[in-house]
C-alpha cells in the first residue's frame, strides 16, 4: 500500500510528463506555423491541419487528465483531514 505523500509525487509527476508532451506539441506547432509564414507558397495546408488537430486532441486529453489529478488530490486532501482529526 502506499503512503499519500507516494500518490502525491506519482500524480504531479504524471501531470509533469502530460505538460512536457503537450508544450513539445506547441513548439512543433509553432516552428510549422513559423515555416509556413516564411515560405507562404510551400505551405502543407493538409499537414497544417494535421498538427492543429492533433495539438487539440492532445489539449483535450491534458485537461481531462489534470481533472482527474485534481479529483486525486482532494481525495487525498480529504483522506489526510480525517486522518489528522482522528475521524
Amino acid at each position: 500500500m502506499s503512503s499519500a505523500g507516494d500518490d502525491f509525487v506519482r500524480i504531479l509527476m504524471t501531470l509533469t510528463s502530460d505538460v512536457e508532451w503537450f508544450d513539445s506539441l506547441v513548439v512543433l506547432q509553432r516552428t510549422t506555423l513559423q515555416e509556413a509564414g516564411a515560405s507562404p507558397d510551400a505551405v502543407d495546408h493538409d499537414r497544417l491541419s494535421r498538427h492543429s488537430e492533433r495539438l487539440s486532441l492532445e489539449a483535450a486529453e491534458m485537461v481531462a487528465h489534470a481533472h482527474h489529478a485534481l479529483d486525486q488530490l482532494r481525495r487525498l486532501s480529504e483522506g489526510s483531514s480525517r486522518a489528522r482529526s482522528g475521524s
